[in-house]
């Protein structure tokens, strides 16, 4: 695979090797559209553990499980 494949196939841009768009005095953009992709990954991590949890489908409780989706894992206490 070319270098830069994975990034057009996920929506990111590639820095141009020529023309004006690829001038070094562009760099900074350039650094600046890096660290606007890694804040957008960064909000889809969730920031607690119980909302990390919830991102995973992992819940408990002391009821039996209801609904839920495949995969789900559901924890339940028993008292």
């Amino acid at each position: 695979m070319a270098v830069g494949d994975d990034a057009v196939s996920e929506g990111y841009a590639l820095v141009p090797d020529s023309g004006e768009e690829g001038r070094v005095r562009w760099g900074s953009r350039e650094l600046n559209r890096s660290r606007d992709y890694i804040a957008q990954l960064k909000r889809l991590i969730p920031a607690t553990k119980p909302a990390a949890r919830t991102k995973a489908g992992i819940s408990s409780g002391t009821a039996p499980p209801v609904g839920g989706d495949d995969g789900d894992i559901y924890f339940q206490i028993l008292t």
